[in-house]
């Protein structure tokens, strides 16, 4: 007991058998997705440093030695003007376009076919290797041996090779009279020779070819001159004649009135068909109210009107009752209402109104006898006067249609004269000035016939450049195995699904992260038995909150395999219970492989977890540490192969209940759950579940399958903790340093007083 006591006066530290976790470098707690990728990748750093050493040993050796450095030889020769210009009495420069045409035309014929065979066949008597056709580098003899073999080529076929890949290069160097050839090649004799063999076979040939290239361009010259004066004289006469017709040459106006004289016929046209299919429409429209005359009720009640008011009689008769109207008006202002005079007046008006309105219903019934027949013969006057009207505009259009395609084809004719006229005098003015163009060259080179450049050496071949590109070829290849070894670090860590953060847990198992611990390796070891003091408050707090409630009363500590650290934090958890002033029981369920006897020193003497669970008293199997408060009930050290039968009883749920009620906390060590069924019937028998994982050594898949197993039996799973996880990515990172201070800093002691409100308060009296 005294080495127990001794022994948890300091929080046991999590390390499991036979598995050391790989230091990691610092990244940050709160990263997504790509700085956990990078976490993971260095992680792994121990597989990119083997992948680039494996890569550098095997292919530094080969760039050194299958890589040979390669030279650059280059020589020139030097194309001059000899005489001065007829014409400006000056030399011809060196920006002059005829000497740039020049040297560009010397750099074609300095790699043609006829050169390059000259050259050929004077190098093939050299014994050079590289016409031997075997190969020029120890990369080429490398591949030479897997390839079969060919017979000697062509030196001829060889040089257009190297000029084709650009081994073999000429041109003319800016703002100079040099014209160079360069060669790049791993032997810089040969390459020397061949460079010179190409100025000097090239200086030989142009004394020869010079002069003949100057004949055969004057030929060519003089027939395209000949070409273009029967081209601008056919074209002149063409041009006559198209103008004669019209007297000018210049049709552009003549055209515009044709295409104005066509616009307004076209607009005259246009007004006469629309005029004609109105005409048209009122001819249908009368045709139909010819033979069915209706007129709107409107109309004939208007009609009728009228026709009633323009009979005399009625307007007499209307004009009599109006002057009554005015005469018993005034009777009516003069006389009593008895008064027969007045009387008679009212009696005389009645009869008249009578006699009007008599008169007003006899016309209204002539009106209604004769009026379909007035209608018809108003329909057919209108429809006459229409068709006539009709026909008169069909004459006149057709008229208008005759002259309208008279002036189509004017216009036409003008427009296409017009533009044979102007693409003419176009081709005429290119050919004339074509024509000027090679008229001044003829006798340009008519008058300097003598004055051309000579080819004169500058500088022999020599090495002007040497590359050597292992050191670049080796840095390549050290890069190449980093980044070998970081995709190698990359698909290594994507097939992990071994658990490094509580981030890893919560997204792969969907529970409440309760808490993590802290690994020894990330930490000093002074600071280390504090802050693993501290996971486990926040463990304990954290635990209380998400319990409804509290820590619950009997709690089953889990983990889905072996070596994951679950017994530790069952001690540990028990201890920081207990040193909270709690009673707290740690019972060993691992009957199968009791670790808690072995880890606390518990007397072998004192009775185990089995035969309290066979009915003996617990008093007699428990131990107690002094110290922590702790209580211990361990497991025996033989092993039971019915272990799962002896936890299944109704003995052991009943013994479990009665450990429990004299104890605040109970908390069980049980198997691995997917070793044995055994915690299962530990979660049976507690209130709830916790589930443990070792950072690096658990994986999602165990940990996800561990909880489906205690869903299914309805087990109350609280949460999960993550044991050994870095320093920097716990729950508990950020409390280093802060801690009680024996005395601040006087300077910063005063700075803070000055902020107090009592301070100001003080300073701040009014003075008497």
């Amino acid at each position: 007991m005294n080495n127990l006591e001794k022994y948890l006066d300091q929080v046991i530290e999590q390390r499991p058998a036979g598995h050391e976790t790989p230091l990691l470098l610092d990244s940050e707690p709160d990263s997504e997705s790509s700085p956990n990728v990078l976490r993971g990748v260095l992680r792994r750093w121990y597989i990119v440093l083997a992948v680039a050493v494996v890569i550098g040993a095997a292919g530094l050796p080969a760039v050194w030695f299958l890589v040979e450095p390669l030279h650059t030889v280059r020589g020139a020769v030097r194309v001059a003007p000899v005489i001065e210009s007829v014409l400006t009495g000056e030399g011809e420069g060196r920006g002059g376009a005829g000497y740039r045409d020049l040297v560009n035309t010397q750099v074609t014929v300095l790699t043609s076919g006829p050169v390059l065979q000259r050259i050929a066949d004077d190098l093939a008597s050299r014994n050079l290797r590289l016409f031997s056709g075997e190969p020029q580098t120890p990369l080429a003899k490398l591949r030479a041996r897997f390839a079969p073999k060919t017979a000697r080529p062509d030196p001829a076929v060889v040089l257009k090779r190297a000029v084709a890949s650009g081994a073999i290069s000429a041109g003319h160097i800016p703002q100079t009279e040099l014209v160079a050839v360069t060669m790049k090649a791993v032997d810089a004799a040969e390459a020397i020779q061949v460079v010179n063999a190409f100025l000097t076979h090239y200086q030989n040939k142009y004394g020869a070819d010079s002069i003949e290239a100057e004949n055969a361009r004057l030929r060519v010259l003089t027939a395209k001159q000949a070409q273009l004066l029967a081209s601008i004289t056919t074209q002149r006469e063409e041009i006559r004649r198209l103008a004669d017709e019209f007297g000018t040459t210049v049709l552009d106006t003549r055209h515009d009135m044709e295409v104005q004289t066509q616009n307004t016929l076209r607009a005259q046209w246009i007004a006469l068909e629309t005029r004609r299919i109105r005409l048209e429409t009122s001819i249908a429209v009368l045709a139909e109210a010819a033979t069915d005359v209706n007129m709107p009720p409107e109309q004939i009640v208007a009609a009728r009107k009228e026709y009633v008011n323009s009979d005399p009689e009625f307007q007499q008769l209307s004009q009599a009752v109006v002057q009554m109207k005015r005469e018993l008006l005034v009777a009516r202002q003069n006389y009593r209402p008895e008064n027969p005079a007045l009387t008679k007046q009212e009696e005389l008006l009645i009869r008249f109104e009578q006699a009007t309105e008599d008169r007003r219903k006899v016309l209204e019934e002539e009106f209604d006898a004769g009026l379909q027949e007035r209608l018809n013969m108003v329909a057919q006057q209108r429809l006459k006067n229409v068709q006539l009207e009709l026909q008169e505009l069909i004459a006149y259009q057709e008229k208008l249609r005759a002259e309208l395609k008279d002036q189509d084809t004017r216009t036409q004719k003008v427009g296409q004269t017009n533009l044979d006229i102007q693409s003419l005098q176009f081709r005429l003015s290119l050919d004339q000035e074509l024509y000027d163009q090679v008229t001044r060259q003829i006798r340009l080179m008519e008058m300097e016939g003598q004055g051309r450049p000579r080819i004169t050496p500058s500088y022999s071949a020599y090495v002007v450049q040497t590359e050597d590109r292992r050191p670049k070829l080796a840095g390549a290849v050290l890069f190449a195995g980093l980044a070998a070894g970081f995709g190698l670090a990359f698909l290594r860590n994507k097939a992990d699904k071994t658990l490094q953060t509580p981030e890893d847990m919560t997204r792969y198992l969907g529970l409440p992260v309760l808490g993590t611990t802290t690994s020894s390796h990330t930490i000093k070891p002074a600071q280390f038995a504090e802050q693993i003091a501290s996971d486990y408050q926040t463990i304990r707090t954290n635990l209380g909150l998400l319990a409804n409630g509290g820590i619950p009363h009997k709690l089953a500590v889990c983990s889905p395999r072996a070596r994951e650290g679950k017994t530790t934090f069952a001690v540990n958890l028990a201890t920081s219970l207990a040193k909270s002033g709690k009673k707290v029981l740690l019972i060993d369920g691992d009957l199968r492989k009791p670790d808690v006897r072995y880890m606390l020193n518990v007397p072998n003497g004192s009775g185990g977890t089995q035969d309290v669970l066979l009915g003996e008293d617990p008093s007699k199997a428990v131990c107690t540490v002094p110290s922590s408060g702790l209580h211990v009930l361990a497991a025996s050290s033989r092993c039971l192969a019915d272990a799962y039968e002896l936890l299944a009883s109704s003995t052991a749920a009943q013994q479990i209940e009665k450990m429990s009620r004299e104890y605040d906390h109970v908390i069980v060590d049980t198997p691995p759950v997917l070793a044995f069924p055994d915690a299962m019937v530990w979660a049976k028998l507690t209130d709830a579940v916790i589930l443990v994982g070792f950072a690096g050594q658990t994986t999602a898949p165990d940990l996800a399958e561990t909880k489906e197993r205690f869903a299914r039996i309805r087990a109350h799973v609280v949460g999960a903790i993550l044991s050994n996880v870095r320093a920097e990515q716990g729950l508990c990172r950020y409390d280093y340093g802060y801690r009680i201070r024996s005395a601040p800093p006087m300077r910063q002691s005063a700075k803070q007083k000055k902020l107090l409100l009592s301070i100001q308060g003080r300073d701040e009296q009014p003075k008497e």
